[in-house]
């Protein structure tokens, strides 16, 4: 089955390159337009469902996406984005953030939780179904499936962009990411 994986659309935040981490900061208007498009590349696809990180921003592009595609939105508190501790609402380099703060949730564990949601998921719904989650959650995710090759670190995710990963109920592959949803549904 495929899992799409779903970036939500853009913030003011995003815009300023500050580290969002848990804090709920709405889409801003281009983040709007950016989850609706999205979603319109979802219109009249089969998924199963569509999970969803607890946060505003994530949890809009969902409900969007959800209804395009005629499916189910789910909220998963384990989708949230990594807890960025003490340098939440700073301009750090994303790709290094620990050289600024000690009190980061571990990339590891964030992988783990992802990855677990999808896992359970996955087995319950039994088709193909979408997630929205954060740009540092879906990385995490990446680098562990990728063992390094691609996420944290190494891959700038853009927002409302799709990664694919194929799930055979038992593992995960990576087949694509910051697709546009129509060149994700192709695959």
């Amino acid at each position: 089955m495929k899992i799409y994986l779903i970036r939500h659309g853009e913030t003011e935040w995003n815009k300023e390159s500050r580290i969002q981490g848990r804090e709920d900061v709405p889409l801003c208007p281009e983040g709007l337009e950016q989850s609706s498009k999205c979603a319109r590349g979802f219109a009249g696809a089969r998924l199963a469902a569509v999970l969803s990180s607890p946060l505003s921003r994530a949890r809009h592009t969902a409900l969007l996406v959800g209804e395009a595609a005629n499916a189910p939105v789910y909220i998963e508190p384990d989708l949230t984005e990594r807890d960025f501790g003490s340098i939440s609402g700073r301009v750090v380099d994303i790709f290094e953030p620990e050289k600024y703060a000690s009190d980061l949730e571990p990339l590891d564990d964030v992988a783990a939780r992802v990855l677990a949601v999808l896992r359970r998921r996955g087995g319950e719904l039994g088709a193909d179904f979408a997630a929205v989650s954060h740009g540092g959650a879906i990385n995490a995710a990446l680098r562990a499936v990728s063992r390094g090759e691609i996420g944290s670190g190494k891959t700038r995710l853009v927002n409302a962009g799709v990664s694919v990963l194929d799930f055979d109920g038992r593992d995960f592959a990576v087949l694509g990411f910051n697709l546009t949803p129509q060149a994700a549904l192709e695959l």
